[in-house]
């Protein structure tokens, strides 16, 4: 998206959002999220500072400035109530919304940026973590793929660039990395060479077990990060129970928590969930946690940079809250009439 588009889509939000807050619309939506005791678990990745911002090669909508998520957190300690997710238990309605902060697939400014800020504050923080991609440079595909795209075509956008890392997430993992392996060669040809980045590193071993002496609860995203719905059955046991053991054995505590990558779920990878010994899974569909979620599909919303932030591009309460307590409120309530239309069953009739 051209940086004008992108600026007017921001201020149009930023309109929208404010409209919602005069007419009263955030304020009941906020009222209903509360008095049901729901929990609005947030969904973040990494928290960067200026340098490392301009020079990350993870997508946009998973990145989000220092001072951004600072001034987020702080605003979240002031008018909501930060919960830990794995004690959190929705139904109980409070004075305030409760909200509870996740970070997926361990990166290492999880500790490096994100965990003083929460530490600072006394925010509980939950990470989940790829035990097999501990400890490395770019060990997700998606990066070293936006850096070939980028080296390839200085000039593409991002939207066109997240679009194409959308769309190769659809290839089988063999197929993927044949396509990779062409990107790679034709940046060869063209002079380019790319290798592994400093910015994006994952936790190592030494940060976790300090942020587990913090507080911080770890969980599961598989061992390696594989989508468990394009995978064997065997296979996506195999993810979720070494990785499981490996958090424990580390920690030496139990891992029954647990993050779908990419999303994605299905009611064989909450079966395998559950005989595995998780206790609760979240997802990346937007929506609130209410009494009346399934433990091993909790929603929640992301969080990145465009999508907090108003037409001056600092932190705006009333965007963050419009794009997390108003669409989650409104998620859940679109859910909630699906599973009613679902349960109704025609009456039975008699002669």
């Amino acid at each position: 998206m051209k940086p004008v588009l992108a600026n007017a889509r921001r201020v149009l939000r930023w309109l929208w959002a404010g409209m919602l807050a005069m007419s009263g619309c955030l304020w009941w939506a906020k009222r209903r999220l509360r008095s049901s005791g729901a929990v609005v678990p947030l969904m973040l990745h990494r928290v960067l500072g200026e340098a490392d911002y301009l020079k990350t090669n993870s997508l946009p909508g998973i990145v989000v400035r220092e001072r951004t998520f600072r001034e987020l957190v702080a605003h979240v300690v002031s008018r909501f109530e930060p919960v830990d997710l794995r004690q959190a238990e929705p139904g109980k309605s409070g004075s305030r919304i409760r909200v509870a902060f996740t970070f997926d697939d361990g990166w290492s400014d999880n500790y490096s940026v994100a965990f003083p800020i929460t530490r600072e504050y006394e925010v509980p923080l939950t990470v989940f973590l790829c035990p097999g991609l501990i400890d490395r440079k770019s060990p997700f595909w998606p990066e070293p793929a936006v850096a070939l795209m980028r080296a390839i075509r200085p000039a593409a956008e991002d939207s066109e660039i997240e679009a194409a890392i959308e769309s190769l997430k659809k290839y089988p993992t063999e197929a993927r990395a044949q396509h990779l392996a062409k990107l790679s060669e034709q940046a060869r040809e063209q002079g380019t060479s790319i290798g592994p980045s400093n910015v994006d590193h994952t936790l190592s071993w030494a940060a976790i077990a300090e942020m587990d002496r913090a507080g911080v609860n770890f969980g599961s995203h598989t061992q390696t990060h594989q989508i468990l719905t394009t995978v064997p059955l065997d296979a996506a046991r195999k993810e979720l129970r070494e990785s499981k053991t490996a958090i424990e054995i580390a920690l030496n505590k139990r891992c029954d928590a647990f993050a779908y990558p990419n999303g994605s779920w299905s009611t064989e990878t909450q079966r395998l969930l559950a005989e595995e010994g998780f206790r609760l899974a979240v997802t990346t569909e937007r929506g609130a946690w209410t009494a009346t979620c399934d433990r091993l599909a909790i929603p929640r919303s992301n969080i990145s940079e465009d999508n907090v932030v108003g037409p001056t591009g600092r932190f705006s309460p009333t965007v963050f809250e419009y794009m997390t307590f108003w669409k989650s409120w409104r998620a859940t309530k679109a859910k909630s009439r699906l599973e009613f239309r679902a349960n109704q069953q025609p009456r039975p009739v008699t002669l």
